[in-house]
């Protein structure tokens, strides 16, 4: 018998251009890592710009908290020693210093303050500082329980005039102090119905400049800029007894009576003419002459011809007065007069 052998068939031959079989798995393998690569590499790209995003916001946040801290200080500081105590504000807080550098005159001071602002985000913490120099200035003092300002004029021949405060009760406004100080002019001579007592009874300022003296500055006290009163009289109406201590200003001259009477500061720009009964608590400041009209009563300080000019006098025309200094009313009263702390123009910074 004969056996046929295998019959061969036909080979296949790959078309020209055709992948080898068996090589289209890997090829998808590979496309697929290559997609999630870039997929991973989107994702890290979003996940780096989104905590660059957070992180500029938190920062740009710390600045704000930063500058709300400068702006406190500004609102707030006072002499003698400024202070702005840790402030919570909004997502973060702010912590604020002061820091002397010259000391224009006394009770007049220029500070850097620098403001650190603080935003915790998770673990992170995000910081932002900057500063700015302050003018800060005190409250007005007072040398006497009767201040003269130019010629001294003539003191009623009857009467009390004392600087004999409580000592150290308000240090704001030390005591005692002087019966009459004085600029300008003879000095007061006071006669057996007329008693004047301080440290001294009587004191000359000559060669000494008020503002420095005092602390009162007296076109800026009346400035834009300056302290606002409570009520400016006229156009507003004289406020109501029995209110705390207020700031009353009144733009020319004035005449008051025991309807008038009260508490707090009282700025007089021109002349101030008191009638019989007027009471007052507190701090009198009048640019022109003081002339009373009858007797009054004054707990505190008073101080006329602010505005300068030579003869600016108190002509008391023989009535009798009754002042005694009182330290904590004038303290009380020079808070409301206080310049504000003033930011100096040009001198805003960051630190870095």
């Amino acid at each position: 018998m004969c056996s046929l052998g295998k019959i061969p068939r036909p080979r296949a031959f790959p078309r020209p251009g055709a992948e080898p079989r068996g090589f289209a798995l890997p090829s998808a393998m590979l496309m697929l890592l290559l997609v999630s690569l870039m997929a991973a590499g989107g994702f890290l790209l979003t996940w780096i710009d989104g905590q660059s995003a957070r992180a500029f916001a938190r920062s740009t946040e710390a600045f704000y908290v930063a500058e709300s801290g400068l702006a406190t200080a500004l609102a707030l500081a006072e002499m003698p020693n400024p202070s702005v105590p840790p402030l919570t504000l909004g997502v973060g807080t702010a912590t604020v210093s002061f820091e002397p550098l010259l000391e224009l005159r006394r009770g007049e001071t220029v500070y850097r303050v620098e403001s650190r602002g603080q935003v915790v985000s998770g673990d992170a913490i995000f910081e932002r500082s900057v500063g700015q120099l302050l003018w800060v200035a005190g409250p007005p003092r007072v040398p006497g329980a009767l201040v003269l300002v130019g010629s001294a004029g003539a003191i009623p021949p009857k009467g009390t005039i004392s600087g004999l405060g409580a000592f150290g009760a308000c240090p704001q406004q030390p005591s005692p102090v002087a019966g009459v100080a004085y600029w300008g002019g003879p000095a007061p001579a006071p006669d057996t119905a007329l008693t004047i007592t301080g440290a001294p009874s009587e004191r000359s300022m000559a060669g000494v400049s008020v503002a420095a003296e005092t602390g009162i500055r007296w076109a800026e006290l009346l400035a834009s800029f300056g302290p606002v009163p409570d009520a400016t009289v006229p156009p507003d109406a004289w406020p109501t007894g029995g209110a705390g201590s207020t700031y009353i200003r009144i733009p020319g001259s004035g005449r008051l009576g025991p309807g008038s009477s009260g508490r707090g500061a009282l700025v007089v720009e021109g002349d101030l003419t008191l009638d019989d009964g007027f009471a007052w608590t507190g701090l009198i400041l009048v640019g022109g002459a003081l002339v009373l009209n009858g007797d009054i009563s004054v707990r505190g300080s008073v101080a006329s011809g602010l505005a300068g000019g030579a003869g600016v006098a108190a002509d008391f025309g023989g009535h009798r007065i009754d002042l005694r200094f009182n330290a904590c009313a004038v303290a009380a009263a020079a808070e409301g007069l206080t310049a504000p702390a003033a930011a100096i123009p040009g001198t805003w910074y960051e630190v870095w």
